[in-house]
């Protein structure tokens, strides 16, 4: 298999066909993904809309973009995974601690001897 190199300017303006022979659209632009190390393209569909599309979703490159899979599949929505951020509560402070620096003052103080801080 010969591995053939596009230029940019090769590229936007294609049109991209999907795997039941139905003209999606034509590139708009290209993307890079620098963590999965992929090129993707952005493609203007003939509604107007836009959508990306990764380099894994094409079959083959040529006069137009062939896609492995359908408009329907393109389309549909990808679902990523939301990270769960969990809150964490500070222990509870002792009378007199710090939050900002840790120094324990007197029961009674209401601010910091050491930084000045607001004790809570």
């Amino acid at each position: 298999m010969v591995k053939k190199h596009f230029s940019r300017d090769e590229i936007i303006g294609k049109q991209v066909i999907d795997n039941k022979a139905m003209i999606i659209g034509s590139v708009k632009d290209l993307t890079f993904d620098l963590e999965a190390k992929d090129i993707d393209l952005v493609v203007t569909a003939k509604d107007g809309k836009e959508f990306t599309l990764s380099s894994s979703d094409m079959r083959s490159v040529g006069d137009v973009i062939l896609l492995k899979k359908t408009l329907e599949q393109i389309k549909a929505p990808k679902v990523l995974e939301k990270k769960v951020v969990k809150k964490v509560t500070p222990p509870p402070a002792k009378s007199g601690l710090c939050a900002g620096c840790g120094y324990q003052n007197n029961t009674t103080s209401k601010f910091c001897i050491k930084c000045g801080g607001q004790l809570g």
